[in-house]
């Protein structure tokens, strides 16, 4: 068990090789969906793709709740919760995956907010070397 090598540590990598590896091979990544949103809200507040992507998901939820409370008067409320549970899973899955892709993208611009993303664990950079899927282009 001691001579398996020891897979390279995935918050390690420099974020030129960072760069270059999303640019031109398979990249794997893990992204921590409540530590990137809490980066997100202290250090990029100010950024308007991300003050674009709040302003959406609160006009969403607005109008989410807003349906809701609308179908709580016109159909029993039994079909109102069951319409609403998968709701309101769906609406914290679509913004994970926004913010999410926002994260990283924010991360391959800025070396700044790539080092501290990795350090706080927000994000996790591996290549991706298994070759057990069907590669793109082969």
């Amino acid at each position: 068990a001691d001579s398996l090598p020891k897979p390279e540590d995935p918050s390690n990598m420099p974020y030129e090789r960072f760069v270059s590896v999303y640019q031109s091979g398979p990249l794997g990544y893990l992204i921590s969906t409540r530590k990137a949103l809490r980066i997100l809200l202290a250090h990029k507040i100010r950024d308007p793709r991300f003050q674009r992507l709040l302003a959406q998901w609160m006009g969403c939820l607005l109008a989410l709740i807003s349906f809701v409370a609308c179908a709580f008067f016109l159909v029993p409320a039994f079909w109102a919760v069951s319409a609403f549970a998968p709701s309101i899973c769906l609406f914290a899955l679509f913004i994970s995956f926004e913010a999410g892709d926002l994260f990283l993208q924010l991360a391959l611009e800025d070396e700044r907010f790539f080092e501290m993303a990795t350090q706080s664990n927000a994000l996790l950079v591996f290549e991706d070397d298994d070759q057990s899927l069907p590669q793109p282009g082969r």
